[in-house]
């Protein structure tokens, strides 16, 4: 795996149509970029699933052959939609997300299928998305839906100013430039007071904040604009908080891209994460970058 070039994209796949989506998703990324295919299969071992304790048994390494062989039925499928694409295997023991994360360390990204439906499997098995958008050394790509099968024509960008924020930008707007898709740059206001009525001191109008918030964005952009001016590229301040704004904004967006940490940590602490929320509800893809 340490041989394959930084750029390459991994997929997280599996004998299913959330894996084959993955699959696809990551094949047309990797073509784009001129680069490899990795095909990840983790192979987790009775019990780990609940409890990742490893027991010995008979029984994995049936599990693991099986395993290879959907795998090797998945690359063939994957070589024959595109052939022009060098696709490799790997199939690897262990958790989930656990797996993902060793072997794809080196890679230009991740991207799996969408998390579990089931609340009760998501509180017992964690999300595998969730982990990795916790953990991962690369940017996290997580797909759904058949708008996922589409070509990428519109990307929206989440701006808060922070430095994941900045990397997002350049994340999106390289993306947006390879498959000559419009980049929206959304900012949304996280500090603006919920309240009805205003604190007695340090509040600014709405107008105020939106301006603030408007030379804020267009500093965060202007690299990258100056960068490629070729890219079509719009600027939104949202007054909404943030992962309703993202939310709002994914629902006409071909992939929708956020900053692993914002700015504001305690908010993300006490009220959730917005990168979490908007991986397992956005309407279309997400890819989280750090």
């Amino acid at each position: 795996m340490r041989t394959l070039e930084h750029r390459a994209v991994a997929a997280g796949v599996d004998d299913s149509d959330a894996g084959r989506l993955a699959m696809r998703w990551a094949a047309r990324e990797a073509l784009s970029r001129t680069e490899a295919l990795l095909l990840v299969r983790a192979v987790p071992v009775p019990l780990e699933e609940l409890t990742r304790v490893h027991l010995p048994s008979e029984q994995p390494v049936m599990r693991h052959g099986s395993a290879q062989q959907e795998l090797a039925a998945l690359a063939t499928e994957c070589r024959r939609m595109f052939p022009e694409l060098l696709v490799r295997t790997r199939v690897q023991m262990g958790h989930p997300a656990s797996v993902l994360r060793e072997e794809t360390d080196q890679m230009g990204m991740v991207v799996l299928g969408p998390p579990p439906l089931s609340r009760t499997r998501r509180v017992l098995l964690g999300s595998t998305a969730g982990e990795l958008v916790r953990n991962a050394h690369v940017p996290v790509v997580v797909v759904r839906g058949p708008e996922a099968d589409r070509p990428i024509r519109r990307v929206v960008v989440g701006v808060d100013g922070s430095p994941t924020s900045g990397q997002a930008i350049t994340f999106a707007h390289d993306l947006a430039c390879r498959h000559s898709a419009t980049l929206t740059a959304l900012m949304a206001d996280a500090a603006r007071a919920p309240d009805a009525l205003p604190p007695n001191r340090g509040w600014r109008y709405e107008s105020d904040s939106v301006e603030a918030n408007q030379r804020l964005l267009a500093e965060c952009v202007a690299g990258v604009e100056q960068r490629n001016p070729d890219v079509e590229m719009h600027q939104e301040v949202s007054l909404e908080p943030p992962t309703e704004a993202l939310l709002q904004a994914a629902e006409k967006a071909d992939l929708l891209v956020i900053g692993s940490r914002g700015r504001h940590i305690v908010r993300a602490t006490t009220l959730g994460s917005t990168s979490h929320a908007l991986v397992h509800y956005a309407e279309c893809a997400v890819a989280v970058v750090r």
